[in-house]
């Protein structure tokens, strides 16, 4: 199969992020469901966890159609990777409200050009009013608060008054006449001047007031009948001082609407959606104001359902081929018509392509990008279908070039212990962790370099009543130098009865209890 060329043009095709792929409908045709969907697709506000590389952006791209569909619904999507501006982030010196506040005002000016364009796309009976209740909040959001301040006032009076008053009279007697001359006469003036002058300040506060953002939203959203549904991406690409600030102007500007929803995807020890202060909780918490959906890390176990893992991962890489490729052609030329038979056929044999799903450790980036590796890998040598000898090869290649390399002295130096007490001295791939050492630097960054993995959180041992444990497992590429040695690690789980035995998952296999505790990760 991998000598056909259309075949090699549809494997070099395929997208490594999601983000890049523009064709929705590709996008919606790609995504294989394992039980996450259906617990986002619903009114709730949520947030879900997931590494780097694990499908939180097509998740989101794929829940964005299903809310489209519905045509009561303006859907948001938003990529925080592309709010702010090179001062926010270069910048450490400005005041916290200032950058805070302008982040606020890049989100709601994508959720007003989302509004702007349904009102107009699906216009109600009252579009033009719910246009100028747009026009008003775009006004609320961009604009500062100004005020009327009185800074001097001068009041002046001044009372004037002016009387003159003048009599006189004559008498005249004479023998042909008798006359009488009488002269009245009289002025009285009064003014009375009273001048005041102000002099006014205009003050300009840069703010927005959230009784007003809600009112004002909600009356745009009852005007355009619509639903506001909000998917933000990357929150953890957000510096992260700003991320509680910014969760709790969500919580009181946008949270409270009935007519709203949201989703949040994140990295789990990348993000920070509260913070304790002197004056209370600043944020999100979670639970309450909004609840966490189940981490995608979690679904794509492979030790917890090899079989079931495999069988996702074969149909993962078929809708990926399938969506490159003429409509049906994998069926026409190679009766392959699902994921399982894609196994059987461009892997020779299902538990290559199960080594595969091994090798990529629950993350489907590295899936994709170590089955690419594996493919051209086997076309160059001549070879008709993928063996194991390419994975092989392929995950150390990856694991050197996207892992190993990113990692500093610190974290060599504790990946080096944990790799020769499991392997070395065990010759297992699992350890245990005091679940409060979950929040420990090293762990989160060592866990966020995908150099090891969740196998089960929380597990609680009986011979330790009241401690719980994280039990992780070391990257394949750690070990896979060592396959087909004798100090190859135990790659498969059994039933089994030994001493130094724990039993985590309800079908009875078992792995060696290790335990470590704060030391080896300090040096």
């Amino acid at each position: 199969m991998i000598q056909d060329p259309k075949l090699q043009a549809a494997a070099s095709r395929i997208m490594q992020r999601s983000e890049r792929q523009t064709d929705t409908a590709k996008l919606v045709n790609t995504y294989v469901d394992i039980g996450l969907l259906p617990q986002l697709h619903n009114r709730n506000h949520q947030i879900f966890y997931g590494r780097r590389g694990t499908g939180k952006t097509h998740v989101m791209k794929v829940l964005e159609k299903r809310f489209l569909d519905d045509e009561d619904s303006t859907v948001v999507y938003i990529d925080c990777r592309t709010l702010g501006s090179t001062t926010q982030f270069a910048d450490g010196s400005l005041p916290m409200a200032r950058r805070c506040l302008a982040l606020f005002r890049d989100l709601l000016l994508v959720i007003h050009h989302s509004l702007l364009e349904h009102i107009i796309e699906f216009p109600s009976e009252q579009a033009n009013e719910a246009l100028e209740e747009a026009d008003h909040l775009v006004s609320l959001i961009t604009e500062p608060l100004t005020t009327l301040r009185a800074s001097r006032v001068e009041t002046e009076v001044s009372d004037a008054k002016t009387v003159n008053s003048e009599h006189s009279a004559q008498i005249s007697l004479s023998g042909h006449s008798f006359g009488t001359n009488t002269n009245l006469g009289g002025r009285k003036s009064q003014e009375v001047v009273d001048r005041q002058n102000a002099e006014y300040t205009v003050d300009t506060d840069d703010k927005i007031i959230f009784p007003e953002l809600y009112r004002n939203l909600k009356r745009v959203l009852e005007l355009a009948e619509t639903n506001l549904v909000i998917l933000v991406d990357e929150w953890s690409s957000l510096p992260a001082d700003v991320q509680p600030y910014l969760a709790e102007f969500l919580k009181r500007g946008v949270l409270p609407l009935n007519e709203a929803t949201m989703k949040i995807s994140a990295l789990e020890y990348r993000c920070r959606f509260s913070n304790h202060t002197n004056t209370g909780l600043i944020g999100f918490e979670l639970g309450a104001d909004i609840a966490t959906a189940p981490d995608l890390d979690d679904y794509y176990v492979f030790d917890r359902n090899p079989e079931q893992i495999t069988d996702v991962y074969a149909d993962v890489l078929f809708r990926h081929l399938s969506s490159e490729l003429e409509e049906g052609y994998l069926g026409t030329q190679y009766g392959v018509h699902s994921g399982r038979q894609l196994a059987s056929r461009l892997f020779t044999e299902r538990a290559t392509c199960a080594e595969l799903a091994r090798a990529c450790e629950g993350v489907v980036r590295d899936l994709i990008n170590i089955f690419t590796k594996a493919f051209f890998d086997s076309q160059r040598r001549g070879r008709d279908s993928i063996d194991k000898a390419a994975v092989v090869d392929s995950a150390r290649q990856w694991f050197e070039q996207d892992k190993a390399q990113y990692l500093d002295d610190e974290l060599q130096e504790v990946l080096r212990r944990i790799i020769d007490d499991v392997i070395g001295k065990r010759r297992a791939r699992s350890f245990l962790l005091p679940r409060e050492l979950e929040r420990h630097p090293v762990v989160q960054r060592l866990f966020d370099a995908r150099v090891i993995h969740h196998m089960q959180r929380g597990y609680a041992d009986k011979d330790n009543p009241g401690v719980r444990y994280n039990i992780y497992s070391v990257d394949y590429g750690t070990y896979v130098d060592l396959l087909g040695t004798s100090k190859e690690p135990e790659l498969d789980l059994f039933e089994r009865e030994e001493p130094d035995i724990i039993v985590p998952f309800d079908d009875k296999r078992s792995i060696r209890r290790i335990v470590f505790h704060r030391e080896v990760l300090e040096s």
